[in-house]
């Protein structure tokens, strides 16, 4: 027994079998859009009374079928809704612009025989229903069926926690932060972690999907289809910075990439990345006080002890944003200390405290203010498969930015790294296909005053006078994992500058025009710092001391005391969305530096000194006029 329901009419379908009622134990919703307003009444009403529905779109050349939403025991329509609207940046953005209510909708697509397809699909799912008293096959599941290559592909829904409809909201105070012990299991590519890559991705692969997944979808990049360079992108349209049509487009190129010395573990660090970047955008429900700076007091950090900016970057400000050819090394208004705005609750791990942060500058997507004088970013965000991983993996990336940042914007040469001391055939077999290529490969020690190894790996072109140089770096406790760390990551700037046009000069696989220029104008001679210093010796593998442990905790209780050593505070903030699981953690340290442009006094200009990399710190006016564009 079922209603059938289409644009507010009943339609008569007792010719399929089944008996229409007005008092049914089950009701079949035809819509043309999942995401048309009347749903969102229609499942509050089936909460209210918890009766069943199953929901179809018969209306387009792929065919909808499903979910059924059972009150209390599947996904709710407002689940599947979150998720078909970030799916949908384009049409989401429009709407929220013009306050359109309804979604843009296609023209029709159907003929006669795909609209009775469509029923007797969906007449033969309830009466699995009704004769099972169950559907287990559409129950969180969407599957659609394209009329055209007869092809049919299962969608996950995930019932949300969360969920303002058929969950709970979040809590609303923090909790502190207990680190629990995480032995290892898996050290061999990649970082340290409790599960392998096969596992996490079989865990979350229910994750992946173009409608009801946070991530699109995985792709393997073609320019990297050997065994030595395996790149994986994922699709994704959630990590914006602001709601505007800049952002838009840059959302809707929007790549995760992954890295690895195998498939698997490419695959793994590509959906990762795209799971990180999904939980670290605002969605409402996060904790947060309001306050100003000033009245906040003691308990609030600035939010330029994180970001770094100089006085002279703020001064000049508009000249630089105004020829600035990426949005990320652009400068905010200088911070308010009187406006009150949302601060959000970070732990420190140093002094088992509460501090606060802006909102702003946690999350991305913060609603954009008038002149905003904070924005997110990704430094210190990472997945893991338990918080402490994740922990481990956000930090580790702390070290190697701040490293980098030491090296490259004081421009100071720094001892290579003898690669054959690894006694590593993948090294090998690498080096020997850059040199199939035409290309070099080299890496750098970036190691600083964490003494934790930092690597940077380089390539150049050898055949022409343009040299296409690309670069990619790692941070680990295990030296073995910051090399490979550091050579996967140049890996996946090399498909960028794979392909040539006939004349032999590259056709670059990237739009990003600062990152265009770098490759048409850095060379050996002009950026000597990319080169070894050869008045040292090379670093071996034995000048590494083992630091890592056999506990993921221990190695953290490890990060936070070195910063601790140095003067710093660690704090983390926990992103993990319950709809997904995996956690997501962002490690803030004040005071350590981001690789992009920013160059406020500490760090940046007195520990190369100490270090006894430089005599003098470098006058600001001096520093490295080409940002890290990445």
């Amino acid at each position: 027994m079922m209603i059938v329901r289409w644009g507010g009419r009943v339609f008569e379908i007792e010719t399929l079998g089944i008996q229409v009622s007005t008092t049914a134990e089950i009701t079949l919703v035809l819509t043309d859009d999942y995401l048309q307003p009347e749903l969102n009444e229609f499942n509050q009403k089936s909460l209210q009374t918890s009766r069943p529905w199953l929901l179809i779109k018969p209306t387009t050349s792929t065919i909808w079928i499903g979910p059924i939403f059972h009150p209390e025991t599947t996904a709710c329509w407002e689940c599947l809704a979150q998720r078909l609207r970030a799916n949908r940046p384009t049409q989401s953005f429009i709407q929220r612009q013009k306050h359109y209510s309804t979604p843009l909708l296609t023209p029709p697509s159907y003929l006669p025989s795909t609209l009775q397809i469509a029923f007797n699909l969906a007449a033969t799912e309830l009466a699995k229903w009704i004769i099972q008293g169950n559907n287990k096959t559409l129950e969180n599941t969407i599957i659609t069926f394209d009329t055209k290559t007869l092809k049919t592909t299962n969608h996950t829904i995930t019932k949300r926690p969360q969920c303002p409809e058929c969950g709970q909201l979040p809590p609303q105070e923090i909790q502190p932060f207990v680190l629990q012990s995480q032995k290892k299991t898996f050290t061999a590519d990649g970082g340290h972690r409790s599960f392998s890559p096969t596992e996490t991705l079989q865990k979350y692969e229910s994750q992946i999907s173009p409608i009801t997944g946070v991530v699109r979808g995985l792709l393997k990049v073609p320019q990297t289809a050997n065994a030595l360079t395996p790149n994986y992108i994922a699709g994704h349209n959630f990590a914006t910075m602001f709601d505007d049509l800049y952002f838009l487009k840059e959302n809707l190129r929007g790549r995760s990439a992954g890295k690895g010395k195998t498939d698997e573990q490419a695959k793994a660090s590509a959906l990762g990345e795209a799971i990180e970047r999904y939980s670290g955008v605002y969605q409402g429900d996060e904790i947060r006080k309001k306050g100003s700076y000033q009245s906040m007091g003691e308990t609030a950090i600035h939010p330029n002890d994180c970001m770094g900016f100089s006085q002279a970057q703020y001064r000049d400000r508009h000249e630089w944003n105004r020829t600035c050819k990426n949005f990320f090394q652009r400068v905010p208004e200088p911070f308010d200390e009187s406006r009150e705005i949302d601060w959000t609750p970070i732990w420190s791990l140093t002094h088992q405290r509460v501090k606060y942060l802006p909102t702003a500058y946690c999350y991305y997507g913060y609603p954009k203010p008038e002149k905003p004088d904070c924005w997110s970013d990704s430094n210190g965000c990472a997945a893991g498969n338990t918080k402490e991983e994740a922990i481990l993996q956000g930090f580790m990336e702390l070290v190697e930015r701040d490293s980098v940042a030491l090296w490259w914007y004081n421009q100071v040469k720094v001892p290579a790294v003898d690669l054959d001391s690894f006694n590593d055939a993948y090294i090998q077999e690498l080096r020997n296909y850059y040199q199939s290529i035409d290309r070099n490969l080299w890496v750098l020690d970036l190691t600083n005053d964490f003494n934790i190894p930092v690597f940077a790996a380089l390539s150049h072109r050898i055949d022409r006078k343009i040299e296409d140089i690309i670069f990619g770096f790692g941070a680990h406790f295990d030296p073995k994992i910051a090399l490979s760390r550091a050579l996967t990551e140049v890996n996946q700037s090399l498909p960028s500058v794979l392909t040539f046009n006939a004349d032999g000069s590259t056709n670059y696989g990237v739009s990003d025009g600062l990152t265009v220029e770098w490759y048409k104008t850095a060379t050996l001679e002009n950026k000597p710092y990319l080169t070894p210093d050869t008045s040292q010796p090379l670093k071996l593998l034995s000048d590494y001391p083992p630091l890592a442990s056999d506990d993921l905790k221990t190695d953290v209780e490890q990060c936070v005391k070195i910063a601790e050593t140095l003067g710093l505070e660690t704090f983390v903030l926990d992103q993990t969305r319950p709809d997904i699981g995996l956690n997501v953690i962002k490690v803030i340290v004040p005071g350590m530096r981001h690789f992009w442009k920013r160059l406020a006094p500490g760090r940046l200009y007195d520990i190369p000194v100490k270090l006894g990399w430089l005599d003098a710190p470098t006058p600001e006016p001096q520093i490295n006029p080409f940002p890290i564009f990445f």
